[in-house]
């Protein structure tokens, strides 16, 4: 039952937290859904095969939370397995171990009701611990107003994986024509289904914060090398698959962004001491901007 409406009936909203061993973060999330501000939606929590106390924890709620729990196939599965599950129109979906603003949902929602064409609507998020990369917010004021304004283009979405999951309202509908999550994907899965949505349907942005962003040691974004590869992917899959994305980007403008991944993944496989990983990676960006003077020096000096 939604926590907000009359028994038997269906929820507006759908909230998905997917989660693997993050029992010590995983209350305060729960908390910062259930303090909604919001009502009409139910709380969907997906174990992904935890090996900590999550299941106990679980346990310890009873309605408005449906959990679930299975073998682990990774985040992008575990997503997907609760959307399965969802009966709301709207899917909103939060990592384990970050907050939801009290008006998260009450800002998104408002919004989607009145353009139920959008596949997806999303806002800003702050740091947990206070500001960060100095700024305050993840997508800096400026650009954000600028989104809120303007509007969100495609080249927002390449330039900066500015879309976080957690700050957005998606079409339940759109993402069961898309087929969901990549599930081969365990870092970029949000930047790969934000590009998909956005090259079948309408996209919407909001200048609010509507969710807080805790940093560990345990973030799964920490593992650059992945990081990096899974972006490479998502970008040569968003060009394999959908053809009119070169056109909006322009040739140069996605050889660039492939090159500095690659430039990126090397010097980091470099710094590791995984020098002929780095040798290959830079060898990549090389070929891909053959014209450029510093990936040609890097490749000499290592050679």
């Amino acid at each position: 039952m939604a926590v907000g409406s009359e028994p038997g009936g269906l929820p507006s909203v759908s909230v998905v937290i997917a989660t693997y061993n993050r029992a010590r973060f995983l209350p305060e999330t729960i908390a910062s859904v259930l303090q909604q501000r919001f009502r009409d939606f139910e709380l969907i929590v997906v174990d992904d095969g935890s090996t900590d106390d999550t299941q106990e924890l679980l346990k310890s709620y009873s309605d408005p939370i449906r959990s679930f729990r299975q073998e682990n196939r990774g985040p992008s599965a575990a997503r997907n397995f609760g959307v399965r599950q969802a009966r709301g129109k709207w899917i909103s979906i939060q990592d384990s171990d970050d907050l939801a603003t009290p008006d998260h949902l009450e800002t998104l929602f408002r919004f989607a009701e009145k353009h139920v064409d959008c596949g997806m609507v999303f806002a800003n998020g702050a740091y947990l611990g206070g500001p960060e990369h100095n700024r305050e917010t993840i997508i800096p004021g400026q650009k954000s107003r600028r989104l809120a304004q303007n509007g969100v283009r495609l080249v927002d979405l390449f330039d900066k994986s500015i879309v976080r999951l957690q700050a957005a309202l998606l079409s339940k509908k759109c993402i069961d024509a898309l087929g969901g999550h990549d599930e081969s994907l365990r870092i970029c899965m949000d930047l790969d289904l934000a590009f998909r949505i956005f090259m079948r349907y309408p996209v919407a942005y909001l200048d609010q914060v509507v969710f807080l962003y805790r940093k560990h040691e345990g973030n799964i974004g920490r593992n650059q090398d992945l990081r990096l590869l899974e972006n490479i992917r998502v970008i040569e899959k968003l060009v394999r698959d959908s053809p009119q994305a070169r056109e909006l980007l322009g040739a140069r403008r996605i050889a660039q962004r492939m090159a500095y991944r690659y430039y990126r993944l090397a010097k980091g496989r470099w710094k590791e001491g995984n020098k002929g990983g780095a040798k290959e990676a830079i060898r990549k960006a090389a070929s891909i901007c053959p014209f450029s003077l510093k990936y040609r020096l890097y490749q000499l000096r290592w050679v």
